[in-house]
């Protein structure tokens, strides 16, 4: 195998670190969230991650939210993201509100490159974190680790998910979604008129209970005509694993991660349903995410529901790995 090339691009005004070995390349957005924009399989120059319908917005481009779920959607340029130290739903926590998915994921981040590698730090605001990630790429596999230290004096919790988002090619009719994961738990809230999934149900993978009394196989990855939204969590793995297997088109992407700090994973599928903001029926996407919390509704219900918080003491750092592998299927 040849060296990993290492190298900043422009894009759209943006510095874009971009990671190439013989078979991926990866883009990595240090100025907002320390995105990896790209997970591109160079023998078939299919990008496994999904894009969204705006993209990469120009840098500098005006921003218009007044809230923190149209802040994040504006900013929002698919990929995978850094999701801490709030998940889901926005919440007050220490006197300040604590945004939807949290600050990590619109934050900036200083950045060297190194041998293969991009080495990223931030320091949040609202919260008394700071923030190491390293985007590593050898040959197939994308590495990244990331380490959050508690600076301030006082203990605070926090939860902490990664946020990749997979999109066609891969994602198509053919796809399939395989997991380590032994426990279905439908999102208790969620409620949409375009959800199949039973709200609030539980059933053993792959087999969710659906709403109309029958189950759906969450292996089966609906197809861009089925018009289908699903929002579950994936809990009591063997091992930190999921996996997208196009067999057609000759794609795999795998995912492990430590179970330590994420035991659990989000399951996001949305299939050219959801008819009003932010996708007007215009996306197609399956997010896997290892997460050290459920359920995704804000820490301050995932603190009441389930105790799934993480607690950061003074000066205490935690570490958190997750692997992206690509391979022909």
């Amino acid at each position: 195998m040849s060296p990993i090339e290492v190298k900043v691009v422009r894009r759209r005004g943006w510095d874009v670190v971009r990671l190439t070995s013989d078979l991926v390349e990866v883009d990595v957005l240090p100025g907002k969230g320390g995105d990896i924009l790209s997970a591109t399989w160079r023998p078939l120059g299919v990008d496994v991650l999904w894009s969204s319908p705006w993209g990469l917005r120009q840098h500098g481009a005006v921003a218009t939210a007044g809230d923190s779920v149209t802040a994040l959607m504006e900013s929002y340029p698919g990929g995978w993201q850094t999701v801490f130290p709030n998940g889901g739903d926005a919440t007050v926590e220490h006197g300040v509100e604590w945004g939807m998915h949290g600050e990590a994921w619109l934050s900036p981040w200083d950045f060297t490159v190194g041998d293969g590698a991009v080495e990223l730090t931030t320091r949040l605001v609202r919260s008394p974190f700071a923030l190491h990630k390293r985007i590593a790429l050898d040959a197939a596999s994308i590495t990244v680790t990331e380490t959050a230290t508690n600076v301030g004096g006082v203990a605070v919790e926090a939860m902490w998910s990664h946020h990749p988002a997979f999109g066609a090619p891969l994602i198509d009719g053919s796809a399939r979604l395989d997991s380590a994961a032994r426990t279905i738990i439908v999102d208790d809230v969620r409620d949409t008129s375009v959800g199949d999934l039973l709200v609030g149900g539980r059933g053993m993978w792959p087999d969710a209970p659906t709403r109309d009394g029958a189950t759906a196989d969450l292996r089966i990855l609906p197809g861009p005509a089925e018009a289908v939204d699903r929002f579950a969590y994936l809990t009591d793995f063997d091992r930190g694993w999921a996996a997208i297997t196009n067999a057609p088109l000759g794609l795999r992407a795998e995912l492990e991660w430590d179970l330590t700090v994420m035991p659990h994973a989000w399951l996001w599928v949305e299939a050219h349903a959801t008819p009003t903001f932010p996708w007007y029926a215009g996306a197609y996407v399956v997010g896997v995410e290892p997460a050290s919390s459920i359920p995704g509704q804000g820490i301050a219900r995932a603190r009441a529901k389930t105790g799934t918080t993480l607690s950061f003491a003074p000066g205490e750092s935690r570490t958190a790995t997750v692997v992206l592998r690509l391979s022909a299927a």
